[in-house]
């Protein structure tokens, strides 16, 4: 039997972050770059051109000094090309080096290159980034409908989707520009470091013992400047939670004059995150200028020692300048890896809470999904045995509840409010499993069935209409896109909503707004009962259908409801005499348990 999905553990959705990177989040994320590695391989060779090509660069000072200028140190380049077995090329090398302008052409045709070659690969890594996004968003959007339903009833709009936009924003700069500056910046480094060692072994030594203190900088700080950009990102996401809440409630607001107390509320969200961005601002500070700090001491150390050198007359004036350029265009490289460090952390705390997501157990898994049933269309024999429920650790809404609906009956329930009537509707649709007990359809257990094909087969009409910002038309054929014209006003004169819809200026094409803003409680409510019509399950729930109709209006649905039941097996939760004179048997709903009442009296 399943396991039961409505205990689900939510606490990966405000779990700290360990403030450590993890290589296995990173490798995480490999199926989604994986379809990229073209573009991945590709961006990354050119990377290695142009680190190589800028390499040569700061060599030019030297070129041009000893060279050109002076025409000093080919007896150098002589025992060099010796050793390495290519004396031939002296002469013509030598030719070459000793023109001012071979020289200076060669440097332009160098940056050229450079430039041409970095605009492919800017464009390159563009693609690379915008098809991950797509991939990442693509997926995490698929997986946010596979959520079970208590994680939305228990973490609001805003701020899921804080989570599944902005953390996945944030990560392009990893996948993308981060992950190739650092192979940029540490190509910049074995390149130059194998050119300041040829170039004088001992000053090369000292570049090399002063790089782990730019580690140590940065794990010292990093930790830190993680973990506080992880509780900024889910002060952002409250404080875009309590916004989301703000608009939508904003009736409400007004009408209770609670305009101060919500601002309170949501400066209160704000401020937070405001004095979390503000910390991890100053780390960030405090990890560059201790970073500055070693570069200037780098820098002050090779000055002295390089001028000795040359007193001394062990280093030529061109491996000075060419020497003291490379500290600076090494020293950037540093320092920048250092910022390219500091800058990912807020990455690494977006990465932490997009594998959050990634992990939160499905509604149904597709490996569980395989082995569930798959039952063509249902008869609607429904019974529920000895079934008791609790909402996670409160105390049981149901208590061994036996209910046996039959096949094309009509059954209503009713009933204190809280005593338990929509809590059956949603154990019906699988939205949890109970406690204790057996529910049943068609003689299948509710465990054993697969929950969108069962979905599939229900109408439901709430008491809470929710309506696409889309055209009426889409709205009525939600549940049947492939309805025609004709069905769909059949269904809407059946819901008597057709008239009303006609006299709108754009008819069916009349676009609704958010939830359905621009329409009346009772043309929305309609509106829902036409798309159950155009739907034609063979269950139908109607949970307070009519609650926001007029009287007589709500008796000329009467007739076309009583042969929408027909041959249907049908639940009605209502209090309402007009609804209830439809159902061929009525089931009160008191303190957890059921009794049959027949039709109350008025």
């Amino acid at each position: 039997m399943p396991k039961r999905r409505e205990s689900i553990s939510l606490s990966g959705l405000s779990a700290q972050s360990s403030g450590r990177f993890r290589l296995k989040d990173i490798s995480f994320f490999f199926p989604f770059v994986k379809p990229l590695w073209k573009l991945g391989v590709l961006s990354f060779i050119l990377t290695i051109i142009i680190t190589a090509l800028g390499s040569l660069l700061p060599l030019s000072s030297k070129i041009l000094i000893d060279f050109v200028v002076m025409k000093k140190g080919f007896d150098r380049l002589e025992r060099l090309l010796s050793r390495l077995n290519m004396e031939f090329l002296f002469p013509s090398l030598k030719n070459f080096l000793e023109s001012l302008n071979l020289v200076v052409l060669s440097i332009i045709v160098i940056g050229v290159l450079m430039g041409l070659i970095g605009l492919i690969q800017k464009y390159l890594m563009l693609r690379f980034q915008q098809e991950l996004t797509f991939n990442l968003q693509t997926s995490l959007f698929e997986r946010l409908l596979r959520f079970p339903i208590t994680l939305f009833r228990k973490k609001q709009t805003g701020y899921l989707m804080s989570r599944v936009t902005d953390d996945v924003n944030a990560l392009q700069y990893l996948f993308t520009e981060g992950i190739s500056q650092i192979i940029t910046k540490l190509f910049y480094l074995i390149f130059g470091i194998s050119i300041l060692v040829m170039l004088n072994l001992k000053m090369g030594l000292i570049i090399i013992s002063i790089l782990p203190f730019y580690v140590i900088i940065n794990l010292f700080f990093a930790g830190k400047i993680r973990s506080v950009s992880y509780s900024e990102k889910e002060a952002r996401a409250e404080v875009s939670e309590n916004l989301q809440e703000i608009i939508s409630g904003v009736e409400v607001i007004k009408t209770h004059v609670t305009e101060d107390r919500e601002l309170n509320r949501v400066s209160g969200k704000l401020r937070n995150a405001i004095n979390t961005r503000i910390a991890g601002t100053a780390l960030s500070l405090l990890s560059n200028y201790s970073a500055r700090a070693v570069q200037l001491l780098t820098t002050v150390m090779i000055m002295w020692f390089g001028a000795r050198e040359i007193l001394r007359g062990r280093m030529t004036v061109g491996d000075y300048v060419a020497f003291t350029s490379y500290i600076v265009y090494l020293s950037g490289s540093v320092n920048s890896l250092s910022m390219i460090h500091i800058m990912l952390q807020p990455m690494y705390a977006s990465m932490d809470r997009i594998v959050e997501l990634f992990r939160i157990v499905p509604e149904v898994s597709r490996e569980e999904r395989a082995g569930l049933k798959k039952p063509g269309r249902i008869n609607g024999d429904i019974v529920f045995e000895d079934v008791s429920f609790a909402y996670g650790n409160e105390a049981p809404v149901l208590n061994r509840i036996n209910l046996h609906i039959k096949p094309g009956e009509t059954v209503a329930l009713t009933g204190p409010s809280g005593a338990g009537k929509t809590t059956i509707v949603n154990l019906l649709l699988k939205f949890y499993l109970p406690s204790s007990g057996k529910i049943s359809i068609d003689g299948l257990d509710i465990t054993e069935l697969d929950p969108f094909r069962l979905r599939q087969q229900t109408g439901i009409v709430s008491q809470d209409v929710f309506l696409f910002n889309d055209s009426i038309k889409n709205n009525i054929r939600y549940g049947n896109p492939g309805a025609k014209e004709k069905e769909i006003e059949e269904a809407a004169r059946n819901a008597l909503i057709h008239e009303e819809i006609m006299q709108l200026t754009e008819g069916y094409d009349t676009l609704v707004g958010e939830r359905g803003v621009t329409l009346s409680s009772g043309q929305r409510q309609r509106i829902s009962i036409a798309r159950t019509f155009l739907k034609n399950p063979p269950v139908l729930i109607f949970d307070e259908p009519t609650s926001a109709l007029d009287e007589k209006t709500e008796k000329g649905l009467k007739e076309t409801l009583g042969n929408l039941f027909k041959n249907r097996t049908t639940i009605i939760i209502s209090h309402r005499r007009p609804l209830l004179d439809l159902a061929d048997r009525v089931f009160m709903i008191e303190k957890g348990r059921v009794t049959e009442k027949g039709v109350p009296p008025l």
